[in-house]
């Protein structure tokens, strides 16, 4: 069954903060949907891969540009913030991945790397984990 709405990004304490999934920018939104389209095909669930394309990407993280100076954010949150917007404004497309598990989340990345792939990160609690 296809969801009705998007949820939003996930989010602790207010601030965006995904735990638990993988983050990954592509070239352009076409191959963030090239790339989401894949991983349906590979095992992935709807509920688990969400496509955000770049205008919802700013709307997250302009509407919410408070928490850029939160406490809570501490430095490296900060300079994410601050690529995903840029980026954003480079036209480029996004995916949130739910893959709890780090062998998911390294198989997420495989699947997708071919399809402009700029930058996967896996968030873990109290800090994220580059992957490419």
């Amino acid at each position: 069954m296809r969801k009705l709405t998007k949820p939003s990004f996930p989010r602790s304490f207010g601030a965006f903060s995904p735990t638990g999934h993988v983050v990954t920018a592509f070239t352009t939104d076409a191959d963030a949907e090239k790339a989401r389209q894949t991983l349906l095909r590979n095992g992935f669930g709807e509920e688990e891969v969400t496509h955000y394309n770049k205008d919802e990407v700013l709307w997250e993280f302009l509407r919410n540009e408070n928490h850029a100076i939160n406490p809570v954010q501490i430095g490296q949150e900060v300079a994410r913030f601050e690529e995903y917007l840029e980026l954003a404004g480079q036209g480029c497309g996004f995916l949130v991945v739910h893959t709890p598990e780090d062998e998911v989340a390294k198989r997420a990345v495989h699947i997708v790397m071919p399809f402009g792939l700029k930058f996967a990160e896996k968030y873990i609690r109290w800090t994220l984990e580059e992957l490419t």
